[in-house]
């Protein structure tokens, strides 16, 4: 139930669980176990066996990958200084301690000139001691290493960088430079009039039968909605609504919907409408195999709750946590926000369930997720512009009876202990995130 409130008040807990781990304090993810300089737990060192998860793992992406990517807070303009500065923020200031360990280089990484052979021609003003030079370097610093290509000949708009034609070649490259993940873009195949499904087949393919035998995770970047690109493709089928029936067989995450904003401008409207299209499919996620509603944009056009509230409801729906923004120009509090480890345990919570929604009236929503050892995350989402009391019980969220529950507020850092019903008031625009643990008999 949903009831507007004028004023913030003290929250009142109470319910029953269905599902979720002992691991409350610290994220399943994948983080290096020392210092900024330790070496990773598993995949760089070893040929990107397990890029992402626990030690010792094979399934590649066993819980959602994690990491930073250059699109949004970056854009087209960077090369080897910019990666540096920002790879040594990343460790500097918590993030890949926290998990944040893919250092992504999207589209502006090269310009897509080949040389007399087909392979591609890495720039020396723009990478001056090389590609594989800078993977070894973020792999001695517990860091992994992501690229960026287009399904198409080329990218938007006929410019940069596509892989058609040279799909086993691009692949082969990727590999041995040591790269341990790959983003496939389908921007300048959309507009070329190409099927997604048969090219990123062949890529999938042609990745998993590298010749360097590295194991490298695939996203696929699908982004087009019905009728985007000229009004009438792509069709339903061949859109980013359309991935979820048959990405999963072949890659490790698939976009649900559109970009979530663009250079250095993410707005909350749009977070809604991702997480919204993300939602429409969960049994199509799990481990090894997620939903990407796309990119973490904190400090790039949200408020600090609305940021907040991203991150909470990412976690529900176990999405790839790839933050967009410049770590580097970011607030000591962001900073604090991202490298929450209880909140970043929901979304890597070793079930690999995506949390959905349980009950909704007007702008209040109840999400649940099932965790692990018998707990569950729960969000109170407010989408509106005031404030919200949201109720809900443990009936309504499929939870098994226990005579107590251990309520954690994962952003509050607080615990209650209740038999009662879960409420809070919710302010506009804002999550609260819980772990609700039931108390032995």
């Amino acid at each position: 139930m949903v009831a507007p409130a004028s004023t913030l008040v003290a929250l009142a807990v109470g319910l029953t669980l269905l599902g979720a781990s002992a691991n409350a304090a610290g994220p399943v993810a994948s983080g290096p176990s020392g210092g900024p300089g330790a070496a990773p737990r598993s995949g760089p060192g070893t040929g990107g066996i397990a890029p992402t998860g626990r030690a010792g793992n094979p399934l590649p992406a066993a819980v959602p990958y994690m990491g930073w990517n250059t699109y949004y807070g970056v854009g087209g303009i960077f090369g080897e200084g910019t990666i540096l500065s920002v790879a040594r923020a990343l460790i500097d200031r918590g993030l890949a301690r926290a998990g944040y360990r893919i250092v992504w280089l999207d589209f502006g990484w090269a310009s897509g000139r080949r040389d007399r052979s087909g392979q591609l021609v890495v720039d020396r003003h723009q990478w001056p001691h090389g590609l594989s030079w800078l993977t070894t370097w973020l792999h001695r610093h517990g860091l992994l290493a992501g690229i960026y290509t287009d399904a198409g000949s080329s990218g938007c708009h006929g410019q940069g960088v596509g892989s058609l034609g040279h799909y086993r070649q691009d692949a082969d490259s990727f590999a041995a430079w040591g790269f341990d993940a790959v983003k496939v873009d389908f921007c300048g195949a959309g507009q070329e009039g190409l099927d997604p499904r048969p090219a990123y087949t062949r890529f999938a393919k042609a990745l998993a039968n590298n010749s360097s035998h590295r194991r490298l995770l695939l996203n696929v970047c699908n982004f087009w909605v019905p009728g985007q690109i000229n009004g009438v493709r792509p069709t339903f089928a061949n859109s980013s609504y359309g991935s979820y029936r048959w990405a999963p067989r072949i890659a490790q995450s698939w976009r649900t919907d559109t970009d979530i904003g663009f250079s250095r401008n993410v707005q909350w409207v749009n977070v809604l409408r991702n997480l919204d299209h993300d939602a429409s499919q969960p049994t199509a996620a799990g481990p090894g195999h997620w939903n990407d509603p796309d990119y973490l944009g904190p400090e790039l056009g949200m408020t600090s709750s609305e940021a907040q509230a991203q991150l909470s409801m990412w976690a529900i729906v176990a999405a790839p946590l790839i933050l967009g923004s410049d770590p580097r120009a970011l607030s000591d509090s962001t900073i604090t926000m991202l490298t929450n480890r209880q909140v970043i345990a929901v979304d890597q919570d070793p079930l690999g369930i995506q949390g959905t929604v349980v009950e909704q009236e007007g702008d209040g929503q109840v999400w649940s997720k099932p965790l692990a050892g018998g707990q569950a995350a729960v969000a109170l989402l407010n989408r509106g512009s005031e404030p919200l009391r949201i109720t809900t019980d443990a009936s309504t969220l499929g939870l098994r009876s226990a005579a107590a529950y251990e309520v954690r507020d994962l952003w509050a850092g607080t615990t209650e202990t209740t038999a009662g019903p879960l409420e809070a008031t919710v302010a506009p625009d804002s999550a609260v995130l819980y772990r609700v643990m039931p108390q032995q008999r």
